[in-house]
């Protein structure tokens, strides 16, 4: 697993994502907007080619979610023994005022995978 996940080259993808939505990192991590009153954000991902980015409602994204797409839609990890050995995700509370679409407010790494870049919602 930890060879698909440091590759040479990164891809780039940006999704926009909006209050009550999540982006799942393979059945590695979980990236939420759990408030953006001024609209939703755009989040530019710098990830390994291999890591699935999945966006989706929140409320959609548990425990069962992860083991039933794991190998599949949500990869790696590879098979749902492993999401059980991984357990469950970690949280943390990032809060971020937007700048508008004039440049990113924040990066945000997220350990072994990348990181991200977060746009939009916010006073300009």
């Amino acid at each position: 697993e930890l060879q698909v996940i440091t590759p040479k080259k990164l891809d780039v993808v940006t999704l926009r994502v909006s209050e009550g939505q999540c982006v799942l990192l393979g059945g590695l991590a979980r990236v939420e907007v759990v408030d953006a009153p001024l609209g939703a954000f755009f989040l530019t991902f710098y990830v390994a080619p291999t890591l699935t980015l999945h966006p989706t409602s929140a409320k959609n994204a548990d425990a069962a979610f992860r083991e039933k797409h794991a190998g599949g839609l949500l990869s790696p990890p590879f098979d749902s023994e492993r999401v059980a050995e991984l357990g469950d995700f970690e949280s943390h509370t990032v809060e971020i005022d937007g700048r508008g679409f004039e440049g990113a407010a924040a990066d945000v790494t997220l350990a072994g995978l990348g990181w991200l870049a977060v746009y939009g919602s916010g006073r300009r």
